[in-house]
C-alpha cells in the first residue's frame, strides 16, 4: 500500500470508537498500530531526556481502554489520545519533580514557624491560588505549565499548539494580571513588616 492510501479494510475511526465501546480489545490492537509511534513522539517532546515517553503512552492508552464505556460516538479518538497523553505526561512530571524535590531537600533542622507565619503563608497560597485561577482560560493554562508544572515555553507550546512568543506573550499577560491581584496583600504585608521592625520607643516624641 502506497504512503498516505488508507487501505480500504482497514476500519474508520468511528468504526474503531464503536468497537472500543463495545469492548473490543482488537480495536484497540489497530489503535495502537496506527498510533503508537507519533504518540511516542509527541510525549518525548514534552517530557524531559531521561523519562521514558513509551510508558506515557502506554499509559494512555490504559485510560482510554478504562473510560471506553464513557466515549463519545461523535468524538475523535486521535485527539482525545493526544489530550490523554499530554495529561499522562504531565501528570509523570509531577511525580519526577516532587520526587526529586524530596530527595535533594530531605530532612533539615528549621526554626519553628510562629502563628502570624503560618496565617500568613497559607492566606498568601490561598490569595495566589485563588488569582491564578480567575485569569483568562489560556492565561492560566500557560502559567500553570510553565510555573506549576515547570515546562520549558517551547514544550508548553507544543502542548497547547501555541506559537513560542505566543505563549511568551501570554506569560506576560499572566504575571501582569497576578501583580495586579497580589498588590494590595502584599503591600499591606510590608507595611506590617515595616512596623515590626521599627525600635522601640520610635514613635515616642522626644521630650526636650
Amino acid at each position: 500500500m502506497p504512503p498516505g492510501v488508507r487501505d480500504p479494510t482497514d476500519p474508520s475511526d468511528s468504526d474503531l470508537l464503536r468497537s472500543l465501546r463495545s469492548g473490543d480489545p482488537e480495536a484497540l490492537g489497530r489503535l495502537l498500530d496506527r498510533l503508537w509511534e507519533p504518540l511516542v513522539g509527541y510525549a518525548r517532546r514534552i517530557l524531559p531526556e531521561g523519562m521514558d515517553p513509551q510508558d506515557v503512552v502506554q499509559e494512555a492508552f490504559v485510560r482510554l481502554w478504562s473510560r471506553r464505556v464513557q466515549l463519545r460516538e461523535d468524538g475523535s479518538l486521535k485527539a482525545l489520545l493526544y489530550k490523554t497523553v499530554r495529561n499522562a505526561s504531565l501528570d509523570e512530571l509531577r511525580t519526577s519533580r516532587r520526587r526529586q524535590k524530596i530527595l535533594a531537600t530531605g530532612p533539615q533542622p528549621s526554626r519553628p514557624r510562629t502563628p502570624y507565619e503560618d496565617v500568613h503563608g497559607a492566606e498568601l497560597q490561598r490569595l495566589a491560588a485563588g488569582a491564578v485561577g480567575q485569569l483568562p482560560e489560556k492565561r492560566r493554562e500557560v502559567f500553570r505549565l510553565i510555573r506549576e508544572e515547570g515546562l520549558s515555553y517551547r514544550d508548553a507550546a507544543e502542548v497547547l499548539g501555541l506559537s513560542e512568543q505566543t505563549v511568551a506573550n501570554h506569560m506576560s499577560l499572566a504575571l501582569a494580571d497576578l501583580r495586579t491581584a497580589m498588590r494590595p496583600f502584599l503591600s499591606a504585608r510590608e507595611e506590617a513588616s515595616g512596623e515590626s521592625r521599627k525600635p522601640k520607643g520610635a514613635d515616642k516624641p522626644v521630650l526636650g
